[in-house]
């Protein structure tokens, strides 16, 4: 995995796509900077640690797979915890797999430069605390890809992980609080 030096060129590699985005992801250039690498993706570390998620679109009807998270009872794109994945890549591809069955293989990722590891999107955002798994509140910095899916295959969600899954196209989400700002940058790629 990425330790703490590598993260840090993940990151300038990705603000030199986006520098606007520095104020944005500022949450999560502190956090880097400040946590030794073995504690990046401790999931007991609650300052905080990073995660990976897959957007998986249809780029001919414009549309992007959610599920409903159990937890969190919100539809969100496929993701989870960095494991012994060997990159911030495959663990997005292992997470997409295991909640929507779809073979990872089947993911095409669309890649933002000639890095392919360089991630569409860094998002840092705060989980609330959890009793039922006694977990204080913190934040995940995710780490998230963009893959082209045409399969017609079937989709099902993790019922470990997820009460639903649904195609929702763009333009529904164009105004939608979480999803709208990533339409542009959908597009931008597309």
């Amino acid at each position: 995995m990425l330790n703490q030096t590598q993260i840090q060129e993940l990151s300038a590699a990705y603000l030199s796509i986006f520098p606007d985005e520095d104020e944005r992801i500022k949450i999560f250039t502190d956090y880097v900077n400040r946590t030794q690498s073995d504690n990046l993706y401790d999931r007991k570390n609650f300052d905080g640690h990073i995660t990976t998620s897959a957007f998986i679109i249809k780029r001919k009807s414009r549309e992007i797979l959610l599920l409903k998270h159990k937890s969190l009872n919100r539809w969100l794109q496929p993701g989870g915890h960095v494991e012994q994945d060997d990159t911030l890549l495959a663990s997005a591809l292992r997470e997409a797999e295991e909640e929507t069955g779809i073979p990872a293989k089947e993911l095409i990722n669309i890649s933002i430069n000639t890095n392919a590891a360089v991630p569409f999107d860094i998002d840092p955002h705060n989980i609330p605390a959890n009793l039922k798994k006694m977990e204080d509140g913190h934040y995940h910095h995710d780490i998230r890809y963009l893959f082209s899916y045409e399969g017609n295959g079937d989709i099902a969600f993790n019922e470990d992980e997820s009460t639903g899954l649904k195609w929702v196209s763009f333009t529904e989400l164009r105004e939608d609080d979480t999803f709208g700002k990533m339409i542009a940058k959908f597009e931008r790629f597309l």
